[in-house]
């Protein structure tokens, strides 16, 4: 909760009225069209969906302390700089053939990746068995089993390098290939027993494709805010 970088949930009243409008339908959609268009966008630029005291931290700025070691200032500079060039590029593009065409063969497939990459970090790390904790409740095994496998089928699985249904063996062995972490999944799940969280079978019209979207669907709309429990851990209320 104090120094998370992605979904730090918010613990702000069930009952505000700016709570009980996000589960609306339209509360619901209006979040998930922020996400979709802007949400890797905020991220970056001032670090939304962190944790409350690191907002406003820029993955641009190498003065970003929250996010960045002063050994990595350079780093930071020369990703500016190529992001700088990029868009120089782009600008190139656009005059040879046109916004059209840099809009369709560029932007909206960076939105729909952009898009993807936000959804499936909210889904890892999203759900009502998955805790949050306070800095002084919070241990490192504690952070990495604070995730959960999901599937989008076995094909799309394949297609996104098993982010999404070997997560939990991501956060334990960072440095792990993906298809280490494929094969390493049923035994981490053996070996974690209870510990280990999944979320599979999830089907809409017979597809777990759309079963992965209607939950994050349900997901966008039940999991707005968190309380803290008798356990003293934070759980989606």
């Amino acid at each position: 909760m104090t120094e998370g970088e992605t979904w730090v949930p918010s613990t702000a009243n069930a009952e505000k009225p700016a709570v009980r409008f996000a589960k609306t339908k339209v509360g619901t959609l209006r979040r998930i069209a922020a996400v979709a268009l802007v949400g890797w966008y905020m991220y970056l630029f001032n670090n939304d969906t962190g944790s409350r005291q690191n907002r406003g931290q820029s993955h641009f700025s190498p003065r970003s302390k929250a996010l960045f070691r002063p050994k990595d200032a350079n780093y930071v500079r020369a990703s500016n700089a190529g992001m700088v060039a990029m868009l120089g590029f782009l600008a190139a593009a656009a005059a040879k053939v046109g916004m059209y065409q840099v809009f369709m063969i560029y932007l909206v497939p960076q939105t729909i990746c952009n898009f993807y990459l936000c959804a499936i970090t909210f889904m890892q790390h999203t759900h009502a068995d998955v805790p949050h904790f306070e800095g002084s409740d919070w241990t490192w095994l504690r952070g990495a089993l604070s995730t959960i496998d999901r599937s989008m089928g076995s094909w799309v699985d394949s297609k996104l390098h098993h982010i999404v249904d070997s997560h939990v063996v991501h956060h334990i062995f960072s440095d792990m290939p993906f298809y280490g972490a494929k094969e390493a999944t049923p035994y981490v799940k053996e070996h974690l027993g209870i510990y280990y969280k999944s979320c599979f079978g999830s089907r809409y019209l017979g597809s777990e494709y759309l079963g992965y979207w209607m939950d994050f669907y349900n997901n966008m709309r039940e999991s707005v805010v968190v309380k803290k429990g008798d356990d003293g851990f934070f759980w989606f209320n």
